[in-house]
This record gives structure tokens, C-alpha cells and sequence, in this order.
């Protein structure tokens, strides 16, 4: 069953990449016209494939929302239910875990929001201007995941 179906109940984003077309964003909008719930698995703003940053799922969620005057649930990064259940999965406090990724909003904001350390890679979706965000302060910043032991004895 397809969102442009009158029984859809949810509209399930996750990331198409060549496949998101208008015709299909059309459908998913004419969907949640007809009352469907919006659920999206992230709201990232980019991505880098071949090498190169681009387009990731967020703008096409931020469309839907726009036109259709809803707000999507996201049930991944950021999403506070997200680390709280990767944190009931450990089955360790936030205090404890340290969240490593290169996504200055979804990994390092999303992780410190939830109470969780969280440090920065300089690689995949880094930029130069992650450095000056205005309020996600990653505990550490490493030019490559390498780096992590070293700066974990550091800490001890």
C-alpha cells in the first residue's frame, strides 16, 4: 500500500537518494493530506556520498512538513527516544557513554542532549564551520577516529 492510498496511516521517510522524485513526494504529500502521520528516520541535512556533501533526507522532511503544516516524528538521531534506547540496550548511564560520530547536529547534539558525552570527528560530514556552532560543543574534536584511544587515556 502506497501513501497516495486512502488506508495509509503513516508516511515512513527514510533516505531514497536518486528515488526521491516529485511524483513520489507528491504522493507522500497527497497521503498525508489524507490524515497519514509523518514518521521520518532522521532529519540529517546532508550526507556525503562519492565523496562529496549532499542532500540527506532532512530538506525532503522539511518539505512535507512545511506544505502539510504537521511536524514529523523522528525516531532516529536526534531523537532523545533514540539514545535512550541505544543507552536501555547498553544498559549503561548516559554519564558513561561517549557518542563518536561527524554530524555536529544529529551525533554530537542530539548525544549531549540525552546526557551523553560525545566527541567529533574531523572526517565524512565534518565542516571547518562545525567548529563555531552555536550550540553544539562536542567534549572532544579528533581528526580521525584513531585519535580516539589516545585521547580516552588522556582522560583516565
Amino acid at each position: 500500500m502506497g501513501a497516495q492510498d486512502e488506508g495509509c496511516e503513516a508516511v515512513v521517510l527514510g533516505d531514497l537518494y536518486l528515488g526521491f522524485t516529485w511524483q513520489r513526494l507528491n504522493d507522500l504529500f497527497r497521503g498525508l493530506l489524507r490524515g497519514a502521520e509523518l514518521v521520518a528516520l532522521h532529519k540529517n541535512r546532508v550526507c556525503r556520498r562519492a565523496g562529496e556533501l549532499s542532500l540527506d533526507l532532512g530538506p525532503f522532511v522539511a518539505a512535507l512538513e512545511y506544505a502539510c503544516a504537521t511536524e514529523a516524528s523522528v525516531v532516529g538521531k536526534p531523537s532523545p527516544a533514540f539514545f535512550a534506547l541505544a543507552l536501555e540496550s547498553l544498559q549503561l548511564p548516559a554519564g558513561e557513554v561517549l557518542m563518536v560520530g561527524d554530524d555536529i547536529e544529529a551525533d554530537i547534539a542530539g548525544a549531549q542532549a540525552s546526557g551523553l558525552r560525545a566527541a567529533q570527528v574531523r572526517t565524512g560530514k565534518f565542516r571547518a564551520q562545525d567548529e563555531s556552532h552555536p550550540t553544539a560543543h562536542p567534549d572532544a574534536r579528533l581528526d580521525s577516529i584513531v585519535d580516539l584511544a589516545p585521547w580516552l587515556e588522556a582522560q583516565s
